[in-house]
């Protein structure tokens, strides 16, 4: 028997979706600030050799909460109706580690509290991996099926734009410290995880719930989501930190463009851009291609590039491949959303996004763990 869960009011897209949007911003800005200053704070509390545990703590969190976070979603739905309990639960928990680590900053480093400085950086990255997937996973509740691949599409702009300010809003950040970057960040994530409270399916009948309790999602669909989620986020990890990184390692640019490319930031910024630039037209093409032929197109020309990238060393070359990269990177982003919600079985979009997710989050760690031990700084 299927469940027919109804879509919201289309009059209440649009609001709908910016309220997805921003949250999704005040999670990547989230994310832009930890990966800024987690190495400040771990050099400030002389926990340098961390480091590399919090990447790997990243890859694991994030492998197992992404899950179960989407499963506690889905069961929330069922008996409530709504996803809401899970998602401010987590954005709520992420807010205070926020305020913790800001209150952290403010202690003498050589105090017998600086301990306290990389169990709360742990506790963010769960409660991160807590409320994103429960998040993503509404993107069903009000979108028609022939529109997913447009909503990813707004979503990888969003992530796309605000990586490609990132220097603007280091300088920012800059200005107004880590104490106060870690209280605004923690008062982003609370107000916009709130802002998408009236997102929703419709709540289920009780024939429905009943209907719903007896979906299972099988150990080998579980797996398949998974690992595309693991190779996916293993191209898109190689083409925004490992390429740019080794290009800036081995100095690709030369004199001529040294100032301008001291850190992979700059480059990572202009490939972006270009993501977010051709977001709506590779939307286009994936409902051309469907998803999972998109997948596949866009893993094979990750991994065509990636050699002459990381061995041809001409400044022409490069330029030309940080447009040919955001092109690629914005169409493996734009498929995967679509591709899991259609591949999700009624009831349980979020545990299949956290599943994708889960593999997302486990490569990231794999790909910056290596660059880690290669020491080639990705920031």
């Amino acid at each position: 028997m299927e469940v027919a869960l109804q879509k919201t009011p289309a009059s209440s897209f649009t609001k709908q979706i910016v309220s997805l949007a921003a949250l999704e911003a005040a999670i990547t800005i989230g994310w832009l600030a930890y990966e800024k200053y987690q190495p400040v704070l771990l050099s400030k509390f002389q926990f340098t050799e961390f480091a590399s545990i919090l990447l790997i703590a990243q890859g694991i969190l994030g492998a197992i909460f992404h899950p179960i976070s989407g499963n506690l979603a889905d069961k929330a739905f069922r008996e409530k109706g709504t996803k809401f309990p899970v998602i401010i639960s987590g954005a709520a928990f992420a807010a205070i580690i926020f305020l913790s680590v800001s209150v952290a900053l403010n202690t003498d480093p050589g105090s017998g509290l600086k301990w306290i400085l990389p169990i709360l950086v742990t506790l963010w990255l769960a409660a991160m991996a807590t409320f994103h997937s429960p998040a993503i996973s509404l993107v069903e509740s009000f979108t028609p099926v022939h529109k997913f691949p447009q909503v990813a599409a707004i979503l990888t702009m969003v992530f796309g734009v605000i990586y490609t300010i990132e220097p603007f809003l280091i300088l920012i950040l800059n200005q107004i410290g880590l104490t106060a970057t870690f209280m605004l960040g923690g008062a982003l994530v609370l107000l916009t995880a709130y802002s998408i409270r009236n997102i929703s399916m419709t709540p289920p009948t009780e024939e429905d719930k009943k209907v719903l309790e007896k979906v299972v999602v099988e150990g080998s669909e579980k797996r398949d989501l998974f690992l595309t989620g693991f190779f996916v986020g293993l191209f898109k990890t190689l083409l925004l930190f490992a390429i740019p990184a080794v290009w800036v390692h081995h100095q690709f640019f030369g004199n001529t463009y040294k100032q301008f490319f001291t850190d992979p930031d700059y480059l990572q910024s202009g490939m972006l851009l270009f993501s977010a630039i051709i977001a709506l037209p590779a939307s286009k093409l994936v409902e051309k291609w469907g998803p999972a032929k998109s997948i596949i197109n866009g893993c094979i020309a990750a991994f065509v590039i990636a050699l002459p990238c990381l061995l041809i060393r001409n400044q022409t070359f490069s330029f030309v491949m940080i447009v040919v990269m955001g092109a690629v990177y914005s169409l493996l982003a734009i498929a995967s959303l679509p591709y899991v919600l259609n591949r999700a079985k009624a009831g349980k979009a979020g545990l299949s996004i956290g599943l994708y997710y889960g593999g997302v989050s486990a490569s990231t760690a794999v790909v910056l763990l290596m660059l880690y031990w290669m020491k080639i700084s990705i920031n």
